[in-house]
């Protein structure tokens, strides 16, 4: 019973994944409907009347790439790290705002000067505060239950793979370095979207890439090897051959978003079918 229940619930979370996807476009779509112009982004989307969406497919996508276990401690860690990521994509708006709008919000989210308006970065420090906060308390809490469920007080550095030991290291960095950026770099509210986004996809891409890897050796026919391997492959050469187009197409980020986020999707669908009774 334990585990029918668990591969049930392992099975959910990987198609509510590809729901959210869905959920995300659909809105998109209906925004579309009532303009006659796409934003220059699939993230400009925020200062629309899609952001509750973006943001909400963000933050349960981001939940649940770190919940889901990978089939490997590597996959797993990269999973982890592109959870950590999505919600800062999601609660740090992109900078370049777009103009396409069926409603044009008010106030503009970017002032006469070139600035963010005040509601955007207040948004910005309410949201980065609070993931901070409560992913240190999050640390704080698993390390308190390792210990408890080990006696032992180096459970955290000690016990389970090297990689999961790296993994919470890296969660530990990522927020120690994250609260620092936030509290003393200038150009955190403009520049961090993007930062955030690029690595967030660049983690996904080796995600898959760790797939096909584990994949090389199937016996034939190695459909899997064969699959992840082009997911992967194509989700590194979309980046490389768009992102030189940025500066003469107004829609490259947008383009290149949906691919990956489509490709990803792909990747996920054909994960989901592969491990659908299985659990990590």
């Amino acid at each position: 019973m334990a585990e029918t229940a668990a591969i049930t619930t392992y099975r959910y979370l990987r198609i509510s994944m590809v729901g959210a996807v869905v959920l995300l476009a659909v809105s998109i779509a209906i925004e579309r409907s009532q303009v006659d112009c796409w934003q220059t982004s699939v993230s400009a989307y925020y200062y629309t009347p899609v952001k509750a969406i973006f943001v909400g497919v963000l933050m349960a996508t981001g939940l649940c790439l770190i919940v889901i276990k990978g089939s490997t401690s590597w996959e797993d860690a990269t999973l982890n790290a592109a959870g950590m990521l999505a919600p800062i994509v999601a609660v740090v708006p992109t900078s370049d705002v777009g103009t396409c709008w069926s409603v044009t919000p008010r106030p503009l989210p970017v002032n006469d000067d070139g600035e963010l308006a005040d509601w955007v970065v207040a948004n910005i420090d309410n949201n980065i505060t609070a993931l901070i906060v409560t992913g240190i308390a999050g640390l704080i809490v698993a390390a308190v239950i390792a210990t408890i469920a080990t006696r032992n007080m180096k459970a955290i550095a000690e016990i389970g793979p090297v990689q999961v030991r790296l993994g919470l290291l890296g969660a530990m960095a990522f927020l120690i370095g994250g609260a620092v950026l936030f509290a003393f770099w200038g150009d955190f509210d403009t520049r961090a979207h993007g930062l955030a986004a690029v690595t967030m996809f660049l983690f996904l891409a080796i995600a898959v890439g760790l797939n096909a890897w584990q994949r090389r050796r199937d016996p034939a026919p190695r459909v899997y090897f064969w699959l992840y391997a082009s997911i992967a492959f194509l989700m590194v050469a979309a980046a490389i051959v768009m992102f030189p187009l940025g500066s003469s197409w107004d829609h490259m980020v947008l383009v290149l978003e949906a691919t990956e986020i489509i490709l990803f999707a792909v990747f996920w669908l054909v994960q989901t079918t592969e491990h659908w009774d299985e659990t990590a």
